[in-house]
């Protein structure tokens, strides 16, 4: 699928070619992707373990953990943005 960069108010600033411009939708969908679902997914095992336990080092190394393991599956999906 190959977009047009002719309505982006950067093509003349812009160092990539036209093969390599992404739709509106698609730059919200690897931001929702790379930094918001992340952070939701953090913040809800904080919130789990820490009704579960009062150990601060197991929320956060959980919680890390968890942030982790969700890259290494995006990493290993590599999903089609």
């Amino acid at each position: 699928m190959e977009l047009e960069c002719g309505n982006c108010l950067l093509k003349n600033k812009c160092s990539i070619g036209t093969e390599e411009c992404y739709t509106r939708k698609q730059r919200w969908r690897a931001v929702m992707l790379a930094y918001i679902l992340p952070f939701v997914v953090l913040a809800g095992v904080i919130i789990v373990i820490s009704r579960l336990t009062e150990n601060e080092y197991i929320i956060g190394g959980s919680a890390l953990a968890t942030v982790a393991i969700y890259y290494l599956i995006m990493y290993l999906i590599q999903p089609k943005i």
